[in-house]
């Protein structure tokens, strides 16, 4: 039994690697404005207190990924995301606006369909705070790894990614809508350290914007796979 599990595996591992296409890396770059949201004490309604403002935000984001070749028009990718990504949630009352700007590491799995020259794809992961600042009005207070368990819960930002465009050889450029779930929370009683702390809830948005990305192929599996199986 075990000897037919590994026969099985092996069969299953060479049919992937003959049908793929390429290994290779990705670099793109992100570059968007954030609507956020804020969720209240589990309320599905976001706080009616709060007017949400647009906020620019941006990402370095490397992608290595295997690209399986269908057919000669065709292509799948499924790749990982590893990088930084900066948030920005940024809100106005009656008299004063407040940000909660997070600078994050990004981990995450990526999709890709290439029909022609052009791209759909669809990613999801987490980001995870390490720095950031908390900005009211020209002012801001810088935040490190401390302060963000003891000013919120489940410090973790989950995240679904889509995006389509032209992929063009080595150079791509696509829209994407990134949605970053409601899951970091804002802790209660912290109203003492800015009008940003007197709503205590989950932080979410939506992300508009264009994403620049280069690709280099570095591997050709099935050109090697067949050299092996001619010789």
């Amino acid at each position: 039994m075990k000897k037919i599990t590994i026969l099985i595996s092996l069969f299953l591992i060479t049919s992937a690697l003959a049908y793929s296409h390429t290994l290779g890396i990705g670099l793109y770059v992100p570059l968007g404005g954030s609507i956020p949201s804020l969720y209240q004490n589990d309320n599905l309604n976001p706080t009616s207190s709060l007017s949400p403002k647009s906020a620019f935000e941006v990402g370095v984001i490397f992608n290595p990924r295997v690209t399986f070749n269908i057919n000669e028009h065709n292509d799948v990718s499924l790749g990982i995301d590893v990088g930084w990504y900066r948030d920005t949630f940024k809100f106005q009352t009656s008299s004063k606006n407040f940000t909660h700007e997070f600078d994050n590491v990004m981990v995450g799995l990526n999709f890709r369909w290439n029909p022609a020259i052009f791209e759909l794809g669809i990613g999801g992961g987490v980001k995870i705070p390490f720095t950031g600042k908390y900005w009211e009005g020209n002012n801001n207070v810088a935040l490190s790894g401390g302060n963000f368990s003891s000013r919120f819960n489940n410090p973790v930002i989950p995240y679904v990614r889509l995006y389509t465009g032209i992929d063009l050889y080595l150079v791509s450029l696509s829209l994407y809508v990134n949605f970053d779930i409601p899951n970091m929370q804002i802790k209660d009683n912290l109203a003492s350290l800015g009008e940003g702390y007197s709503y205590p809830g989950k932080l979410a948005s939506v992300d508009i914007g264009v994403q620049l990305g280069l690709y280099l192929d570095i591997f050709k599996f099935a050109e090697k796979i067949n050299k092996l199986l001619i010789n």
